[in-house]
């Protein structure tokens, strides 16, 4: 069995990856007390005492809100960690595979599924945190392997951290007859969280590199949201109402294009589209 230490095991995609991979691999998962990501120190130290074969880095500060607001903490957790595991796992030979965003892409404008080297700008400390932890970690281990995850959605599950996500939100609105805005200037793939897990354990074998790593989508926001409802056998204008005043400087396109990680694996790392994927959590 490989040994493989996951970071942010209590988190929304870290709980459900150790629950999905126990059993089939050796897990390592300290808490936050048990391990300071921010600490190269502290992190060469655990890694040389418990020796795993591989990392994933999935411990992150994703509220890109509380990011923007808390500049310096965000590029702590998301960029120095980064750097911190990089460096242990260059040292010692070991596989880094981590999730880094499609944010980074939040300042593309054109239309269309986004390759991985797309020019890219991206608008808020997040994004440009997680971009500038992409190229540090590459030039510290060429080896590592740096995900670009979607916007992911669950349902909620006992003793696992749920945050706020699409299928949530639309629930919540169904039930309370409250109607949601979605932007039809915005572009995104929203993937389940089921199909991220699944395809986790085909990364360890990818060439280093950054890789697009969710479900593919044409939809603007609000198109998606009705073909959601639709789906359910929802009249969408009872749950969907058309916002055409967000993101007035240009139209933001986030929806990435998942070539190069089915090519990489062989075939191996495939995903649901973001239809594909909704109308596979509702059955």
């Amino acid at each position: 069995m490989k040994k493989i230490l996951i970071t942010g095991a209590s988190g929304f995609v870290g709980s459900r990856t150790v629950a999905a991979l126990e059993g089939t691999y050796e897990l390592i998962t300290p808490s936050h007390s048990e391990l300071n990501i921010t600490s190269e120190e502290a992190v060469e130290s655990f890694i040389a005492r418990t020796e795993p074969d591989a990392i994933l880095h999935l411990a992150a500060l994703s509220n890109t809100g509380y990011c923007e607001d808390h500049p310096h903490e965000s590029y702590l957790v998301n960029v120095v960690s980064v750097e911190n595991m990089a460096r242990t796992a260059a040292r010692h030979g070991i596989k880094l595979v981590w999730f880094s965003s499609d944010q980074v892409y939040n300042g593309c404008t054109g239309l269309g599924l986004l390759p991985e080297d797309t020019p890219l700008a991206p608008e808020n400390h997040y994004g440009r945190h997680k971009l500038l932890a992409e190229q540090r970690a590459l030039e510290i281990c060429p080896d590592s392997v740096a995900l670009r995850a979607t916007w992911m959605y669950d349902s909620e599950r006992p003793g696992m951290k749920t945050h706020r996500n699409f299928v949530l939100n639309f629930q919540e609105a169904k039930e309370n007859g409250t109607p949601l805005r979605f932007a039809t200037r915005e572009f995104r793939g929203i993937t389940w969280i089921e199909d991220v897990v699944h395809n986790i354990p085909h990364t360890f074998d990818l060439p280093g590199g950054v890789y697009n790593f969710g479900a593919e989508n044409y939809l603007n926001s609000y198109e998606t949201a009705c073909e959601y409802a639709r789906i359910q056998g929802i009249d969408p204008d009872a749950i969907a109402i058309p916002d055409t005043e967000r993101f007035p400087e240009h139209i933001r396109n986030l929806s990435m294009s998942m070539q190069k990680a089915y090519e990489a694996s062989e075939g191996k790392i495939r995903f649901m589209t973001t239809l594909e994927g909704l109308s596979a959590y509702i059955s």
